[in-house]
């Protein structure tokens, strides 16, 4: 009996665990991990995965919620001197007590995908590379250009601050149990600086929060809701060259950027 019949996947924890070597494989190597490379991993499962980041790696720190995993995890690396397992939720670890620098690979649930990035996108100068395995749809979201119906808040977001790309699919098959929907593993190579200068980012966030709110409208009434003064509205194409009859999708990042910074009381 192996241990995945013993403890059994929790769908509160969105738990779908990559057994798969060939896609394991791939991950490690989309990684571009070396031996003088710490890294963190969040949700190791099994372990699957873990060991091969720790062949390449010379830290590997696996952060796991789930106590059940724990034992296994240490008993299977109690001879692996760079491995080290930690329970704790990954939105509650303390990432800016890392030292040095910092890649991540993650196989992330939906539910907790965005929280996520966005968690370690606000501590960015501890990484250089973050892999992630999500959910297809999300993926394909964050990478999307401005334009397409996936560009959206998330988009903005990552590609202010990385450069993401789309590495290979995974298919639903690949893990157990299997989810409804194929996966895909995508990079984010953490820029030097942003994409775009800010000058307030908590105000950022919100313009760009607001404008897709309501993403049928024009952005001269999704963003009535932050109450900007009349003026700056009426000067807003003079000023910057964005025409707020447009809709949020058709913006970039730079636009997003000059339309915060000229909003910012």
């Amino acid at each position: 009996m192996n241990s995945m019949d013993i403890i059994r996947a929790k769908k509160s924890l969105g738990q779908n665990f990559l057994k798969d070597p060939y896609y394991l494989a791939k991950i490690a190597n989309s990684a571009m991990i070396v031996p003088s490379d710490f890294v963190l991993e969040i949700g190791p499962g099994f372990g699957d995965l873990t060991g091969g980041l720790a062949a390449r790696a010379g830290i590997v720190r696996a952060l796991e919620l789930d106590g059940r995993l724990i034992p296994l995890l240490r008993k299977k690396f109690a001879d692996s001197r760079n491995v080290e397992i930690v329970q704790v939720d990954a939105l509650q670890y303390p990432y800016d007590s890392l030292d040095g620098k910092w890649k991540v690979v993650a196989n992330l649930p939906y539910y907790i995908s965005t929280p996520i990035i966005q968690k370690l996108l606000g501590h960015r100068d501890k990484f250089d590379r973050l892999t992630l395995t999500l959910q297809k749809e999300v993926a394909e979201r964050i990478a999307s250009p401005p334009g397409g119906k996936d560009y959206g808040f998330l988009s903005v977001l990552v590609q202010l601050y990385s450069e993401p790309h789309i590495e290979f699919m995974v298919p639903a098959g690949a893990f157990t149990p299997k989810p409804d929907v194929d996966s895909a593993v995508i990079t984010l190579a953490i820029r030097c600086a942003p994409a775009a200068s800010l000058d307030d980012e908590d105000y950022f966030i919100r313009v760009v929060k607001a404008a897709f709110s309501q993403r049928r409208k024009t952005l001269r009434n999704s963003l009535k809701q932050l109450d900007p003064p009349e003026e700056k509205m009426a000067a807003m194409l003079a000023k910057t060259g964005i025409d707020l009859s447009r809709r949020a999708e058709t913006l970039s990042v730079r636009e997003f950027a000059a339309l915060a910074g000229f909003l910012h009381p």
